[in-house]
């Protein structure tokens, strides 16, 4: 199947995440060489780096006004970092799980809005919001005419919350079994009751179900023996619902 055409940002200006390898898991040294490659081609290419977050398995940031091709600017990102991590750790095959995830901003406040989002993934140290204006890793004059000063900055950071569009395309904090049950019996109902619903009820819940949480149709159907299949046909109607709308 081929792949689809990767969106472009009309200013040249994206949300990019890579997610690690099933096996990879990425240490403090592993994200401090990152960003150390990240700025080695922001000298080179002189696009302005507005924002990461970096876990264990997802690199998430920000690239602004960047004139150099996203596939360019990624592919020698990735070469680079990839090259060092396997020297580092003595590794061969994969590091990324696929291709990068590129999330196009069309507009000056797509951007500053991405930069929030990123910022309040908050889920780990490597997280630039937490010294934003000391990170020798960000553009700050690019930061400063549009926050204005730190003030400001702390502020916008603070007071944002609607982040559920991009965490829900970057990475949820996995719900384990006794959590996902847990929330079903409590928010919901016990699954042997759920079992005992017609099916359109049943259907509204579990795609409830399936939108609030962060368990996979897989990990669903393991906890509350509905079929798999199912459960991928209300994970589809939710999608489909969500782009018609």
């Amino acid at each position: 199947m081929a792949r689809a055409a990767r969106l472009i940002s009309e200013i040249n200006s994206y949300t990019i995440i890579l997610k690690a390898n099933n096996d990879i898991q990425f240490n403090s040294h592993d994200k401090e060489v990152f960003l150390d490659t990240i700025n080695k081609y922001n000298q080179v290419l002189e696009y302005k780096f507005l924002a990461y977050n970096l876990t264990d398995t997802v690199l998430t940031f920000v690239i602004y006004d960047c004139d150099t091709p996203i596939d360019t600017v990624m592919r020698k990102i990735v070469v680079s970092f990839v090259s060092k991590y396997n020297l580092y750790h003595n590794h061969s095959g994969k590091v990324f799980k696929t291709r990068f995830v590129s999330l196009p901003a069309h507009s000056v406040k797509d951007v500053w809005d991405m930069v929030y989002d990123v910022h309040n993934l908050g889920d780990s140290q490597y997280n630039s919001a937490l010294d934003y204006y000391n990170n020798k890793y960000i553009n700050l004059e690019c930061a400063k005419q549009f926050y204005g000063n730190k003030s400001n900055f702390e502020k916008a950071v603070i007071n944002r919350s609607n982040v559920d569009t991009l965490k829900s395309k970057i990475v949820k904090t996995k719900i384990n079994d006794a959590e996902l049950i847990s929330y079903i019996t409590k928010e919901v109902m016990p699954i042997e009751d759920l079992k005992k619903l017609e099916k359109n009820k049943l259907a509204a819940l579990l795609t409830d179900i399936i939108s609030k949480t962060s368990a996979s149709c897989r990990q669903i159907a393991r906890i509350t023996s509905f079929p798999l299949r199912m459960l991928w046909n209300l994970g589809k109607s939710k999608s489909s619902n969500k782009e018609t709308k």
